[in-house]
C-alpha cells in the first residue's frame, strides 16, 4: 500500500503554476556540509566532557545533563518549524538556525561556569532543532522515490561528522590546546551551510503542490495507529543512538583509563561504523526489506551494548563501540523513510514529529546512564542501551505486522 498525499488548498492555482527550476547539487552541498557539521557538533562536548567536566567541577549526573537539555531544548523548535516551514521562508528558517549553533558554539567556548555552559547547550539545542526538522525532509523532497537510500546516505554524512569532529576534538587535547579551541573552529563550516542554504529554488513539498500552499494534516498522523508505532521505535532508536555517542569517549575514560585521543577513538571507531553501516544499508535498501534490517539489526545491537557492561578491556569496548555503531546506525534514517513510504511523501511535519518522538529517547537515555553512573557506576547505567533493543525489537514486529496487515487489505 502506498502513502497517502498530504492534503493541499488551491489546487487549480497550483496545477497552473510554473515550475521553478531546483538548485539540486547546491542544496545537496548544503546538506553534506551541514550534516557533517551536525554530527561533528553534536559529539565536541562529548569527547571533551572529562576534560570539561574537571575544568567546571561537573559531576556524572550534570555531564549526562549537558546533552539532555541539549535534546530538549530542540523539542519545540522541531514541532514548530516542522508545523510551518513548508512554507516560502524556509530557506531563511533553516539559515537562522545554522546561524543560531554558531552562535552557541562561541557561548560554550567562552563559558566560565556551568550557566554559561547550559546557556550555549540551549542556543545549541535550538538550532540543531531546526536543522532536524528541515534537512532530512528536503532530502526526501529531493528525492522522492528513494527516500530510503536517500536518508541513509545523508545520514551516513553525519556519522562521518561524529569522526571528523572526535579526531580533531581529541587531537587538539592530546596536543595540549584545551577544549575551548575546537569550538571556536566548528562555527567555519556552520556558517558556510547557512550561506549556501540561502538558495530560493528549494522543491515543491510533493508531486502535487507547492510550498506555499501545503496543509500539513497533523491529525490524519495522529489517528493512525503506525504513526504511534514508528513514533514509539524512534524513542528506542534515537536513545540508543543518543546514548552511544554522548558516553563513548566517557566510558572508556572513567571505567578502562583510557586518555583523552583513547576517548576520542571510541567515538572514531563508533562514527565509521555508522557511516558504513548506513551507506551500505543505502545501497541496499531497494532490495531487502527495511523492517528485516532493523529487525537483525536490534537484535545485534543488543548484544554489542550489552557486552560493554562486561568489557575488561580497552580494545574489547572499542570494538563494542564500533560494533554498536553499526548495528544503531540504521534506525533512524530508515524509521522515517517508513513512515514517509507508508504515511505521507516528504512531509515535513510527518517527519519532524517523528524526530520529535527519537529526541525524547534521546533526552532520557545519556540524563538517565549518568544518574546511573553517578549512583552504581557507569557499567550498570549502559544496561540502559540494551534494554532500549529489546523494546525496539517489540516495536518492529508490531510495526512489521501493521505493515504487512495494510498491504493485503
Amino acid at each position: 500500500m502506498t502513502a497517502t498525499d498530504c492534503r493541499t488548498e488551491e489546487p487549480e492555482e497550483i496545477a497552473d503554476a510554473t515550475p521553478t527550476p531546483v538548485a539540486y547539487r547546491r542544496l545537496m552541498v548544503a546538506s553534506v556540509v551541514c550534516m557533517l557539521m551536525f554530527g561533528a557538533v553534536q559529539v565536541l562536548p562529548a569527547v571533551a566532557l572529562d576534560v570539561l567536566g574537571e575544568d567546571l567541577g561537573l559531576n556524572f549526573e550534570q555531564r549526562g545533563l549537558l546533552f539532555s537539555i541539549r535534546i530538549a531544548a530542540a523539542l519545540p523548535a522541531l514541532l514548530l518549524i516542522g508545523h510551518f516551514a513548508e512554507r516560502p521562508f524556509k530557506r531563511h528558517v533553516l539559515s537562522w538556525g545554522l546561524m543560531a549553533i554558531a552562535l552557541a558554539q562561541m557561548l560554550i567556548a567562552l563559558a566560565s561556569s556551568y550557566a554559561g555552559l547550559l546557556c550555549g547547550v540551549v542556543v545549541s539545542g535550538i538550532g540543531l532543532g531546526v536543522v532536524e526538522a528541515i534537512v532530512n525532509p528536503l532530502l526526501v523532497q529531493l528525492h522522492p522515490s528513494r527516500s530510503a537510500w536517500a536518508l541513509n546516505i545523508i545520514n551516513a554524512i553525519f556519522a562521518l561528522g561524529l569522526v571528523v569532529g572526535a579526531l580533531s576534538t581529541g587531537e587538539l587535547l592530546q596536543a595540549g590546546f584545551g577544549w575551548r579551541l575546537t569550538f571556536w573552529l566548528w562555527m567555519v563550516p556552520t556558517l558556510l551551510a547557512a550561506v549556501l542554504y540561502l538558495t530560493p529554488h528549494y522543491p515543491a513539498p510533493s508531486p502535487t503542490s507547492d510550498s506555499r500552499h501545503v496543509r500539513p494534516d497533523v491529525g490524519g498522523f495522529a489517528a493512525n495507529p503506525l504513526f504511534w508505532m514508528l513514533a514509539a521505535a524512534m524513542v528506542f532508536g534515537g536513545g540508543c543512538e543518543s546514548g552511544l555517542t554522548s558516553w563513548a569517549p566517557n566510558f572508556v575514560v572513567e571505567e578502562l583509563g583510557a586518555s583523552a585521543r583513547g576517548g576520542a577513538w571510541a567515538t572514531i571507531l563508533y562514527g565509521s561504523f555508522m557511516a558504513i553501516g548506513r551507506f551500505g544499508i543505502g545501497s541496499i535498501s531497494g532490495a531487502v526489506s527495511p523492517l528485516r534490517i532493523m529487525l537483525l539489526s536490534a537484535i545485534f545491537c543488543g548484544a554489542a551494548t550489552l557486552g560493554l557492561a562486561f568489557a575488561p578491556h580497552l580494545w574489547a569496548a572499542w570494538l563494542l563501540f564500533g560494533l554498536g555503531g553499526l548495528f544503531v546506525s540504521c534506525f533512524w534514517p530508515t524509521l522515517l523513510a517508513v513512515g514517509s513510504d507508508q504515511i505521507c511523501v516528504g512531509s515535513m511535519s510527518l517527519l519532524s514529529l517523528l524526530a520529535t518522538a527519537g529526541i525524547i529517547g534521546s533526552v532520557v537515555v545519556p540524563w538517565v546512564i549518568g544518574a546511573l553512573g553517578d549512583a552504581v557506576g557507569l557499567r550498570a547505567g549502559i544496561l540502559v542501551l540494551p534494554a532500549s533493543m529489546v523494546l525496539l525489537i517489540v516495536m518492529l514486529v508490531m510495526i512489521g505486522r501493521r505493515v504487512h496487515a495494510r498491504s493485503v487489505t
